[in-house]
């Protein structure tokens, strides 16, 4: 059984379809960092059935299907296919090849095929499950499982070694009965708690049952006597009622004397506010006059002011100018006298800097000239010594060869003198399981009988609870069903209503002017298609024929409609057309027409409205005939030449001179007459629904109770089944990890007589390469004695490097002095720029100081000084008028507080005609709350009759002779022995005997309980027992592989695997002690990077001996080893590549080397991965 090919179509990078074909032998999958090359390997993981898409290098299952790039559009599916060599008939007798096929869509939903037949992943979980393979394998093994061993603890690498075990199995077994098993003590628990609840409760129910018969008796009597005081509260507020009634109707007619005397005093004192509110108008004008003229007198104060302000400032303002002219024209001297200074000084630094500038390249040809020569010098010495170098290197390659032969030789014959040691081992061992396995065997028979006894009872409550459940779900799905369809119907009720409540269905101008809160709005009598209603058969003939004139708005009178016309003009509300009912008269059409056949008559024959509406419909639908179909409205138009104008039952319209118009319309909202119907029937079928959901309500809650009693018989049959069932799980496995025990052990035996052969074979072919190499070394070291001397001396060498030293510090000291000075010239250019700059900018800005100089001057000096005359004579003008107005505001004034006085004698008046009239309405409204209280307690005593169960007639014969006061004194009396008795249980002898009952049962629950917690507790400690014999095994098994490959790699050394507690194999974490070749024996961490690594592929490769696949991929495990480990890796693949298919995913050249194929992954295009095979065993018969 070997792997034949993997095929990929857009698994990751992979988008195109790919073919990896492989051989037997060792194949490498090479490739440059990011090409996909790990994807090859992720993809045999997953189609092998890894689920968790974080072992794959995803964060969610859409991750391994292609995404895209920039010139390519992701891909829906991915799908990998993985081929295997059937011929041996392991995986199926009667196909000679099986191809395995997982695919995955992007709505993360898989599919799983064998041999292109779909199935389960269980079934390919199955079909791999005694090969070696499967997703938890040692098979494929990665970087990350080397990490994980280096990295981990003690504890966590035991986890690793009860994986190769097979231990899970029974870690599953154990977990599984601890969870029954402290279910078991729950359960317990629970049946304890509910027995002394159920016991505690026993003494009330007798106690209630008791109290039931007095407490009715009681119950009896007090009903008789609140019947007879409920009749006669009843006589009392009807006989006050009618007394408070007649005093009322006397205070309201005062009332009204008192209203008639303040109608006149409010008369009087109406034509004296006239007269008030006249006057005052003329004093508030004499107010406004005095007010202007104070205005006037305060501005011109106020020009005067800002005038004599501006006289100051201005001379101010002239000396400020002047300084400045006389300070900018110093500033411009001076810079003219620093300007000639610095020329000068320029002048005599120009010819230095020339000097400087020649002294300057001269250094540099010194220096070019001592430079070429060094490089000369240095070329002649570099290579004779590299010469040198490469038969040196090719001597120590040669030395560590020889080195490396003799301790493969040494290591064969350690491991040969092992494997013969270990096979007399290995036969005892075989003997032994043998006879564990009839054991087990026998065992595993017994249980089966003794669960098969205890099934049928199980099954038997299971069917009757199966039967309940599938009636109750039944019922719950068509609950669910009629709630969501309650749901659905309410939503849309509130929604409809919602609607009309908004006017949704007519235009925007027609919901704004209905929306108005205006006075006219009484006026408007509502839209067209809120008027009339219509069979639902001519609903589509109808909305056709209205058309747009279903949002005419219809009103009393034209001056509304003009009202709200203004108002949606102002507001912006749009537009509506008014119908006024005093304006819009229709008529009706009358003509041959409405006798042929098809015709249903007019349009507004067709609805029903109001017939205050006649000349309003008669308007819009008189002179509209509906017929049945497009077919006959054709043939009428013909006939009428085209003068008609119908409408059919589907909704066609045919209009005078011959168009016509049809088909569908989409709507966002239904129209204004379907919403009516729409609400109509949604409403009747609610109600129906409603009343259907009760009845299958109460069914759910009967069935409840039923499967209740069968749930409670159950879980005990469940539990002694269970505990069974655990107990043959447990012997299951353990016949099943003894047989694959004995198994390993023959294989482990044939193949430790294989190696034997093989390794004597080996070392026949190690002495012939170790004389070869021998010879080789010697002829080296007879051409390295021959070589001769270097021709250049590494003195001279050195004289050339002090003389460029030399030139080069010369030359470095030309260039600073060159541009110190040089920088200093270009420092004085400069400033002399700088305070050119300043002196043409100064001279800009003194020449409009000048100007505004002169202008300022002139102000200063004639045009203000004028206009203070003027304004201190204006100012004098406007005090005289002020004071005349003051005089005439006087007099008015008195004049009005003569009639505020008399209008203060009226308030007076009416205060007191108000005051009588509040405390008389306050009178009323008591003697309203007083009626009110009255009618309530006659409604109550009424009420309360009817509650106990009597009538007027019957209540009034409950009266009896005796006072009412001792009716309620007995009354009270009753009320308090019920009291004192308290709520009763009238079920309260039923609820007794059903506790009895409860009881018996669960002390039958309690004792089945106790039982099976001793089954569990011994099968843990046999599932215990089976798991530490399982891993002593595997330690011993993979300890003595582990020392044998160990030795092979490192050529010598001894490995060891120790437990860190002996004593507790199950709980004890695992260790290694590693001695390599020449040092001491130390553990696994205390060793460098490379030996750490290759001591965890020696372990690795021991799991592989134990739990042998039919092949082996090894993903980039030599990265942390040096090359000359690499070389020993490799080799060792070499020798076990004719027992076993390797597939190495690798960056070393020397693993590349080991392979007889090579599998190139690149990216051609970016984003998506390629495939280059090459096949060594082809080139070399090529070449």
């Amino acid at each position: 059984m070997q792997l034949l090919r993997l095929e990929l179509k857009g698994f990751k990078s992979f988008a195109d379809k790919t073919i990896v074909k492989f051989s037997p032998g060792m194949t490498a999958i090479v490739g440059p960092n990011g090409s996909g090359k790990s994807n090859i390997t992720d993809a045999m993981r997953w189609v092998l059935g890894e689920s968790n898409v974080r072992h794959l290098r995803g964060q969610k299952a859409e991750d391994i299907i292609f995404a895209g790039t920039e010139k390519r559009r992701p891909m829906s599916t991915a799908e990998v296919t993985l081929v295997f060599d059937n011929s041996d008939k392991r995986l199926h007798p009667d196909l000679a090849e099986v191809a395995l096929t997982r695919r995955i869509y992007r709505s993360g939903e898989s599919e799983f095929f064998i041999n292109k037949k779909a199935c389960r992943l269980k079934d390919i979980q199955a079909l791999l499950a005694d090969t070696g393979l499967g997703r938890d394998s040692m098979a494929i093994i990665g970087q990350n499982r080397v990490d994980a061993i280096l990295n981990s603890k003690p504890e966590e690498r035991r986890l690793i070694f009860e994986e190769v075990a097979g231990i899970s199995r029974f870690k599953m077994n154990k977990d599984e009965s601890l969870r029954r098993m402290g279910q078991t003590d729950r359960n317990m628990e629970r049946v304890a708690d509910l027995m002394a609840n159920l016991e505690e409760q026993m003494e009330p129910l007798r106690e209630k049952a008791a109290k039931t018969q007095t407490h009715a008796e009681l119950s009896r009597q007090k009903r008789l006597l609140d019947g007879a005081l409920a009749f006669h509260d009843y006589k009392v507020a009807d006989r006050l009622f009618t007394k408070q009634e007649n005093e009322k109707i006397a205070l309201e007619q005062e009332q009204i004397e008192i209203q008639t005397e303040l109608s006149g005093l409010g008369a009087r004192e109406q034509q004296l506010k006239l007269k008030s509110d006249e006057q005052q108008q003329a004093l508030r004008r004499q107010e406004e006059l005095y007010a202007q003229a104070q205005k006037e007198e305060a501005r011109l104060q106020g020009e005067k002011n800002v005038l004599t302000e501006q006289l100051r400032n201005a001379d101010k303002e002239l000396q400020e100018l002047s300084d400045r002219i006389h300070e900018m024209e110093a500033t411009i001297a001076g810079d003219r006298q620093k300007v000639l200074v610095h020329q000068k000084l320029l002048v005599d630094g120009a010819g230095e800097l020339a000097a400087k500038e020649a002294a300057l390249q001269t250094a540099e040809e010194v220096y070019e000239s001592a430079r070429l020569e060094l490089q000369r010098i240095q070329g002649e010495f570099q290579s004779v010594q590299a010469a040198m170098a490469t038969r040196h290197d090719e001597q120590l390659k040669l030395v560590g060869l020889v080195e490396k032969y003799r301790v493969e030789l040494q290591t064969l014959n350690s491991e040969l003198t092992k494997i013969a040691e270990l096979t007399a081992t290995l036969a005892d061992e075989l003997t032994t399981v043998t006879a564990e396995e009839r054991e087990a065997f026998t065992k595993h028979q017994t249980l089966l009988e003794q669960q098969s006894t205890n099934r049928a009872e199980r099954e038997s409550t299971q069917q009757a609870m199966s039967d309940l459940r599938q009636r109750r779900q039944q019922l719950d799905k068509e609950c669910q069903t009629g709630r969501r369809e309650e749901q659905r119907i309410e939503g849309r009720l509130q929604l409809l209503a919602q609607w009309a409540e908004q006017h949704e269905g007519y235009a925007d101008g027609t919901r704004n002017a209905l929306a108005a809160k205006e006075s006219w709005q009484s006026d408007l009598l509502g839209a067209i298609g809120d008027l009339f209603t219509v069979k639902p058969e001519y609903a589509t003939a109808l909305d056709i024929a209205l058309g747009g004139s279903i949002n005419h708005v219809v009103s009393r009178t034209s001056r509304a409609a003009a009202d709200c016309i203004a108002y949606l003009k102002r507001t912006q509300g749009g537009r509506v057309t008014f119908l006024p009912l005093e304006t819009v008269h229709g008529q009706a059409l009358n003509t041959p027409a409405l006798n042929e056949p098809g015709v249903l008559g007019r349009a507004v024959d067709c609805i029903t409205f109001d017939e205050m509406y006649r000349g309003v419909f008669t308007y819009l639908l008189g002179r509209t005939l509906v017929v049945e179909t497009m077919e006959q409205a054709i043939a009428l138009q013909k006939k009428y030449k085209q003068q008609l104008r119908l409408v059919t039952l589907g909704g066609e319209q045919f209009q005078p001179g011959g168009s016509l118009s049809g088909g569908v319309t989409k709507r966002r909202k239904a129209s204004v007459m379907a919403q009516k119907e729409e609400m109509g029937v949604l409403s009747t079928k609610l109600q129906a629904l409603q009343q259907q959901l009760g009845d299958k309500q109460k069914a759910v809650a009967d069935y409840e109770q039923q499967l209740e009693v069968l749930s409670d018989e159950l879980a005990a049959k469940q539990s002694r089944w269970d505990e069974q069932h655990t107990l043959l799980l447990t012997a299951e496995s353990v016949l099943k990890t003894t047989r694959e025990r004995k198994l390993r052990k023959e294989q482990v035996l044939q193949n430790n007589l294989a190696e034997q052969e093989r390794l004597t074979s080996e070392q026949a072919n190690v002495k012939i390469e170790l004389e070869q190499v021998e010879a080789n070394l010697k002829q080296l070291n007879d051409a390295l004695q021959a070589d001769g001397g270097n021709t250049v001396t590494l003195a001279e060498l050195e004289r050339c490097q002090k003389e460029q030293d030399a030139a080069n510090q010369a030359r470095h000291e030309a260039r600073l002095q060159y541009e110190q000075l040089r920088q200093q010239q270009s420092y004085g250019e400069q400033q002399i720029s700088d305070w050119q700059t300043a002196i043409e900018q100064n001279v800009a800005r003194m020449e409009p100081l000048k100007i505004q100089l002169a202008s300022q001057e002139q102000q200063a000096t004639a045009v203000l000084p004028q206009q203070l005359v003027e304004l201190t004579a204006a100012c004098e003008n406007q005090v005289k008028v002020t004071a005349d107005l003051v005089a005439q505001r006087d007099s008015l004034y008195e004049s009005h507080s003569e009639q505020q006085r008399t209008l203060a004698d009226y308030a007076s008046e009416r205060e007191t005609l108000d005051t009588r009239q509040k405390r008389i309405q306050q009178r009323l409204m008591q003697m309203e709350g007083q009626l009110a209280k009255y009618e309530i307690n006659s409604e109550q005593a009424l009420q309360k009759i009817n509650e106990l169960g009597f009538s007027r007639d019957e209540a009034q014969a409950l009266q009896s002779t005796g006072a009412v006061a001792d009716w309620r004194l007995e009354e009270g009396k009753l009320s308090a022995q019920l009291e004192e008795l308290g709520p009763v249980n009238p079920e309260a002898v039923a609820e007794y005997e059903a506790a009895k009952e409860k009881q018996a049962f669960y002390e039958a629950q309690q004792s089945d309980l106790e039982q099976a917690k001793s089954q569990l507790e011994a099968v843990i400690a046999e599932i215990d027992k089976a798991m530490a014999l399982q891993l002593s095994e595997v330690l011993e098994v993979v300890g003595n592989r582990f020392q044998a490959v160990f030795s092979r790699l490192f050529g010598g050394g001894t490995a060891q695997i120790v437990l860190t507690d002996a004593d507790n194999i199950l709980t004890s974490g695992i260790d290694f002690y590693i001695q390599p070749p020449g040092k001491k024996r130390q553990q696994l961490t205390l060793l460098s990077g490379g030996e750490r690594a290759l001591t965890v592929i020696a372990l690795l490769f021991s799991f592989l001996d134990y739990r042998p696949a039919p092949f082996c991929v090894l993903d980039e495990v030599d990265a942390a080893l040096d090359e000359a480990n690499v070389e020993r890796f490799g080799s060792y693949l070499q020798r076990l590549g004719d027992d076993t298919q390797f597939i190495v995913v690798s960056h070393r050249k020397r693993t590349m080397e080991a392979a007889l194929v090579l599998q190139g992954v690149t990216m051609v295009e970016r984003g998506v991965s390629r495939l280059l095979t090459v096949a060594f065993d082809e080139i070399e018969e090529d070449m």
